[in-house]
């Protein structure tokens, strides 16, 4: 049978393992990586002069873990719970990531632990916990901006509380440091040797905020309109949109479809800005991102597509030869109706209106950074 720390050094190879699956976006590969941790872990014990290792006489020695150790199990477990719970929010399941960063916080203090649990609880629509997390949170880093930034997504929730979770809210916003917003929150692997303020080598890199010029395959913030923009990250406020003057564009396929299909042509890249209500997702395509479509673009030029989870859009140049202009959004963070979706064609824009499948606020357009 091997030794306790030969265990242990099995355990901490699958946890680098399911780290690389998590740099690399497979999830699932990195949680059956994390799972086999445990099944490592789970027998080991605790010297007895350390208080945890219960009665001696019914376990094998073999399974003591050495006193040099004991603290470097302990991190283990830790840090592979919050990997758990990094992995629960990519892959939609929110109440493993709490189950996963609750077994985390049993072992200790983390911040990140009711980082991420917080985070879980907005998308169960758990406010209060949410709110207690992110309090908790801020204690153990203060100086963590990502915290704020979560704060602001609360804010967006705060309107839907009832009465006593809005009187809650609100002295907690009052200590909320101001002008705090960059960052998309600690979602990234956790090392051992992690501090709450600093990062480890091995962590990921929090998703860019996209800008304007983004290319196609990152994941846009939720951006100010095309028309006035102010600044980056922030969702934008209500744009009225006139009553008529556009032009509606009809999708190529009238089918309801899981996925609108994907650009058959090379495109130039178009940038877009959107806005959300509980009910609909707008998403803004400004002509004054080049000379070209500046000067308004007919409607006979737009082609666009629906699917459940995605959208497809293709603008024909005005000359023949020239390459179409294109935008393609994926994996949408909920289903939208596709057959109540919409493409206006405006004057100075296009304007595509996404109706949710579910009333909710999505945190991001796109489920995941690509």
């Amino acid at each position: 049978m091997p030794s306790a720390v030969e265990q242990l050094k099995e355990a901490e190879a699958y946890k680098e393992e399911g780290n690389r699956h998590h740099n690399e976006g497979n999830y699932k590969r990195a949680l059956a990586a994390y799972h086999k941790v445990f099944c490592y872990v789970n027998g080991l014990q605790v010297p007895p002069n350390q208080g945890s290792a219960g009665d001696a006489s019914t376990s094998s020695s073999s399974n003591y873990v050495p006193q040099d150790r004991v603290e470097d199990l302990k991190k283990l477990k830790q840090s592979t719970r919050l990997n758990m719970a990094a992995c629960y929010l990519k892959t939609g399941e929110p109440q493993k990531c709490v189950d996963a960063c609750s077994q985390a916080l049993d072992l200790g203090a983390s911040s990140k632990g009711h980082f991420r649990r917080a985070q879980a609880y907005a998308e169960l629509r758990n406010l209060s916990g949410a709110t207690a997390d992110l309090e908790r949170a801020r204690q153990l880093a203060p100086d963590d901006p990502a915290i704020d930034v979560e704060l602001k997504k609360l804010r967006r929730s705060f309107s839907q509380a009832d009465a006593s979770e809005k009187k809650r809210y609100a002295e907690m916003f009052a200590k909320a440091p101001a002008g705090q917003d960059s960052g998309s929150g600690p979602c990234e692997i956790e090392e051992v040797a992690e501090s709450a303020a600093a990062p480890a080598p091995a962590e990921l890199p929090a998703p860019e905020v996209a800008s304007r010029e983004a290319r196609q395959g990152s994941t846009p913030a939720e951006l100010p309109a095309p028309e006035a923009a102010s600044g980056e990250g922030e969702e934008l406020q209500r744009v009225a949109e006139p009553a008529k003057g556009g032009s509606i564009v009809l999708p190529a396929s009238s089918e309801v479809q899981d996925e609108a299909p994907k650009l058959s042509v090379e495109v130039r890249q178009l940038t877009y800005a959107w806005e959300q209500t509980d009910e609909q997702v707008k998403i803004y395509i400004s002509f004054d991102q080049s000379d070209e479509l500046e000067a308004g673009v007919e409607e006979s030029r737009v082609k666009v597509d629906f699917g459940e989870w995605s959208a497809s859009l293709v603008i024909d140049a005005a000359a023949e030869g020239q390459t179409p202009w294109g935008l393609r959004l994926a994996d949408f963070h909920r289903r939208v109706a596709p057959d109540r979706c919409s493409c206006t064609v405006r004057s100075k824009r296009i304007t595509l209106k996404l109706k949710k499948r579910e009333k909710e606020h999505w945190w991001n357009l796109l489920q995941r950074g690509h």
